[in-house]
Parts: structure tokens; sequence; C-alpha cells
């Protein structure tokens, strides 16, 4: 928004589509920049030679609970660096990189599809920089409970774990609650 303008943007992001998750689509639409201006989250957008938006990610950072019993015994050890454990109710509670939004750009048919591998590696490098910066080193999302989408997240290379569910009532989707380590 600093170097071409607030409405630039709006105009760039009013004809964002994903058709497969209009969840994205209205988040980019209508609240990216004003979840910008508020500083509850950014919104990077990944451009083509064209400066057409063929992908976009949102990053924020939030206050995570998260059941031991939930994570394998390997993964408590890692936690714990960046965690405080509650040992009565076994919760760890931390202070995690979100991953609010990810998604591809349908609206231009002549764009080449930008790779789901390509758009996580350009995340987890901001996060990185990050990370040195401030610290952390938790990065959690939340995921429609679709087969394609868990293969993805928790694939050898992102290597994300699913501890925990949440049941959007207002949307009715069971969502799927994953975390990694940086």
């Amino acid at each position: 928004m600093e170097l071409i303008g607030e409405e630039s943007v709006v105009d760039v992001l009013s004809g964002f589509s994903c058709p497969k998750n209009k969840e994205i689509e209205n988040f980019v639409r209508n609240n990216a920049v004003e979840f910008a201006k508020r500083k509850m989250s950014i919104t990077y957008l990944l451009l083509d030679e064209y400066s057409r938006v063929l992908a976009i990610f949102a990053i924020t950072h939030k206050a995570v609970q998260i059941l031991g019993t939930n994570l394998s015994s390997t993964l408590q050890k890692k936690i714990q660096r960046y965690a405080q454990k509650n040992e009565k109710t076994d919760e760890y509670a931390l202070s995690a990189f979100l991953i609010g939004q990810f998604g591809k750009n349908y609206q231009h048919k002549d764009a080449p599809v930008p790779d789901g591998g390509k758009m996580m590696e350009a995340v987890l490098t901001i996060l990185k920089h990050v990370q040195r910066e401030i610290g952390g080193g938790v990065v959690y999302l939340e995921c429609e409970e679709k087969p394609e989408l868990l293969n993805f997240y928790q694939n050898e290379k992102n290597r994300f774990r699913k501890f925990g569910e949440r049941l959007s009532e207002k949307e009715n989707v069971n969502y799927i609650q994953m975390l990694r380590i940086l």
C-alpha cells in the first residue's frame, strides 16, 4: 500500500478469485486491506512478471493452547522451547506464527498456476526472517478436513503435524489444527 496506495491495492484485490475456497476470496476482497491497516495480519501477494496477483498468503501471530496428549513425545520436547506447560491441565501455552490465509488466484486464465510448494517456501522464508528478528519458532494453521490439503501440509517438505480440530458452527466446517517448528 505504501508503494501504490490503498485505492490501487483495493482495486487489484477486488478481482481475486478462489472458487475452491470462498473464505479466502472473501478475505482478500473484503478484509486484507483493513487487517493490514489495523496490523492484525499482513497479506503478501505473489506476482508474475506482469504484476498480476497469482497467489496470496496472510501471516499474523496468535496465542495457542495445545493439549500435550495431542502431541507426540518428540514434538512435546521440541515445543517446550517455545511454550509454557501447565502441569495440571497438560496444556502448552505459546505464541505462534499463524498462516491465516493461503490461496491461489484463478482470476487470470492465461497466468501460470503457482506451485503450492513454492508458496510455502515464500511463507517460511519470511517467517524465518521474522524469527531471527523477534524470536519464536512455531508455525500454526488451520485447514479444512480435505485429504489433498492434509497431504500437502503434512508432506515431508512442509512437515506440519495435526494437534487438534475446531468445528466452525457458523460455516459448519471442521478445521484441522496443525503446527510445525521452524
